[in-house]
């Protein structure tokens, strides 16, 4: 196995594959793609909702084929399964733990792609015992699309994301009928026409609702769900938490790089450098949960951002960065992406900020250089909807700000 490349990618999701389409088309082929599971292809892999492929590729498709094209397209490029990255070092240096064992690579630049992963039961503080029967969506879909299997009978989803409603049509193609859906907030998080599919297939939404217990002792048989202060029990066999999705950032945590204390993901500028600028990042790992259609458009620009900076840089090692200026914000915003601004990079550029928001508002996003005016324009925001930024001019901003907010006003 070569131990030195080019480029390395962390994650075979559609960000880190399309980023190596565009390096390839560059004429950087030394590249290698690191996956810790079994099969390449992410978390589309194993969706068979025909919702992929309408950006990327002009038609729907299924997950699973969104998946398989965008593979066919890395040709010959190394993907790595079953490899697991275990630390990020300085200057492009990574340890792997591999199936032939411990290695270490390394690579003149190093993109992070690995991912979302949804909030399991206990960092939601559900009550009860610990019996059979409890997973997540994710696992629901591994079970019937990969694996073939009915894991539960009558299932209670908790949750009201896209993904939520998902994991409905999965339990449908299963030949299985949901109990109930719950939602803790005054409406669902997906877009409202969802709630009709819902009632389509005959399976009740609780808003304002959580559940308060999970009863049962090798299988769940009951939960206890609290709706305005009425308690109510419904019997059902498996309990599906949706949704929550925070970056894989485990990595991040435990290395050098910069990171947000309250998500875990890394501080990148506007072309995705972390403040280690051998690395990048890239994917719902920085904006968890968007389409996987506009993770690979994400990754199709910073490819070209990483061939930029190799080309530019003569596939030197290392490359300085400017000074940044870092992006602050408050309530009700959640994040932004980028998180800072490279001033060397601002001469001529014009960005998309990625935002999203903790409670749903309407109101005028505002962002500032100094006492310089980059962005104004009127939005409806939603929590865990993509809200986007467009065209921030970033030669309006001056040698002496300090900072750039963003405010809801």
């Amino acid at each position: 196995m070569s131990v030195n490349y080019d480029v390395i990618i962390i994650g075979s999701g559609p960000a880190g594959m399309a980023a190596a389409q565009t390096l390839r088309r560059r004429g950087i082929h030394n590249i290698a793609i690191l996956e810790r599971e079994a099969h390449a292809g992410g978390v589309p892999r194993h969706c068979q909702h025909p919702t992929f492929g309408l950006l990327a590729f002009k038609r729907p498709m299924k997950g699973n084929q969104f998946a398989e094209r965008i593979i066919k397209n890395l040709g010959d490029t190394p993907i790595l399964t079953r490899s697991t990255v275990t630390q990020l070092q300085p200057n492009g240096v990574l340890t792997v733990t591999t199936p032939d064992g411990v290695v270490e690579m390394r690579a003149k630049r190093i993109l992070i792609a690995t991912g979302v992963r949804e909030t399991p039961r206990h960092p939601r503080l559900v009550s009860g015992l610990r019996p059979q029967g409890i997973l997540t969506a994710g696992a629901l879909q591994q079970f019937v699309y990969l694996k073939g299997q009915k894991p539960c009978l009558n299932p209670v989803i908790v949750g009201s994301e896209l993904v939520s409603f998902s994991a409905l049509w999965t339990l449908k193609n299963a030949g299985v009928k949901a109990k109930a859906m719950i939602e803790s907030g005054e409406r669902i998080l997906a877009f409202k026409p969802a709630s009709l599919f819902a009632k389509a297939m005959g399976t009740p939404v609780y808003l304002k609702s959580k559940i308060t217990e999970i009863g049962g002792l090798d299988r769940v048989e009951y939960v206890m769900v609290e709706t305005a202060g009425e308690i109510r029990k419904i019997v059902c066999d498996s309990v599906i938490f949706t949704g929550g999705f925070v970056g894989e950032n485990t990595l991040i945590r435990k290395s050098h790089l910069n990171f947000d204390a309250s998500t875990g993901k890394p501080v990148t500028d506007q072309r995705s450098r972390c403040s280690d600028a051998s690395y990048y990042a890239a994917g719902n790992m920085l904006h968890p949960a968007d389409m996987g259609d506009q993770c690979y458009q994400e990754g199709v620009i910073t490819g070209g951002y990483i061939a930029d900076d190799l080309l530019a840089n003569h596939h030197h090692m290392g490359v300085s960065q400017g000074k940044r200026l870092p992006i602050q914000f408050a309530e009700p915003i959640r994040f932004t992406v980028p998180a800072c601004i490279d001033m060397s990079e601002c001469m001529t550029e014009k960005v998309d900020f990625n935002i999203k928001v903790n409670t749903a508002i309407t109101g005028t996003i505002r962002v500032m250089a100094g006492n310089t005016l980059l962005y104004e324009k009127r939005h409806r925001c939603l929590p865990t909807r993509r809200i986007l930024l467009k065209n921030i001019d970033l030669t309006k901003i001056q040698a002496s700000a300090t900072e750039i907010t963003v405010t809801v006003v």
